[in-house]
């Protein structure tokens, strides 16, 4: 009886020994794991390498990780896309054509959009403009066509100065040229309206034109005052994208 209490006892060292960690010969205060990492060893590194962004696609800085156990040492972090640059439809940064004609839709009194839609250039076309003041001046234009076949040329002097119609009873004519890619002159005439701030390509010369810029390459405008001929402005059009963006709305 006496042996086996002794042994009872014993027993109950053992284990208590086994709990407290009474086995372990690392000595006190000492680390068993040389590793600076969660995985119990000393990691390899293996070089994570960074990922260039582009136009349209994030890209990644460097990092790191453990080449044995695949532990993240140093996180990649995320490198926004850099977004397209552009003045003339093509991207300078990676050449992809991405065409200057885009469309829109009026909106209503509530400023919410109807199904009315219009084409038009989302970066302004330059030209030039010349006066009994100046010669071959900064011009800039925006060209739209709309649902109901109207083309209407925006003229800003200098890049900022609307061409208007101030009067409240007499319209201006315009004498338009109109230089197709092939080199054929195509003579119409335009109104700007009383009140108006663009001058309307008139009525029987739209289809000329609409296939013009259905085209490829570049349309150029020289539009003349019919009174004051000293004004006169050329207005080079972009033709790009036109034709499709046209051919999708139009079809829908």
């Amino acid at each position: 009886m006496k042996k086996l209490l002794i042994l009872m006892l014993a027993a109950v060292l053992a284990l208590s020994l086994a709990a407290c960690g009474g086995g372990n010969d690392t000595p006190s205060g000492e680390n068993p794991s040389t590793s600076s990492g969660s995985s119990g060893h000393t990691h390899t590194e293996e070089v994570l390498p960074a990922v260039e962004a582009t136009c349209t696609e994030s890209g990644l800085t460097e990092g790191k990780r453990c080449s044995e156990c695949a532990e993240i040492i140093v996180a990649q972090e995320t490198v926004a896309a850099l977004g397209h640059t552009t003045d003339t439809g093509t991207c300078e940064r990676c050449g992809q054509s991405l065409g200057i004609w885009q469309t829109a839709y009026y909106v209503d009194d509530f400023n919410q959009p109807t199904e009315d839609w219009y084409v038009v250039n989302n970066t302004q076309f330059i030209g030039t403009f010349s006066n009994s003041a100046v010669t071959d001046a900064a011009l800039t234009a925006d060209v739209v066509i709309d649902c109901e076949k109207d083309i209407a040329i925006f003229l800003y002097e200098y890049g900022r100065s609307p061409v208007k119609n101030a009067s409240e009873s007499y319209v201006d004519e315009y004498s338009i040229t109109m230089r197709t890619e092939d080199g054929a002159d195509h003579n119409m005439t335009g109104t700007l309206y009383c009140g108006g701030d663009r001058i309307y390509i008139d009525d029987k010369y739209i289809d000329e034109v609409l296939t013009a810029l259905q085209g490829e390459g570049k349309v150029l405008f020289r539009i003349v005052n019919a009174e004051r001929t000293v004004e006169s402005y050329l207005l080079p059009v972009i033709t790009s994208n036109f034709a499709d963006e046209y051919a999708a709305v139009t079809e829908n």
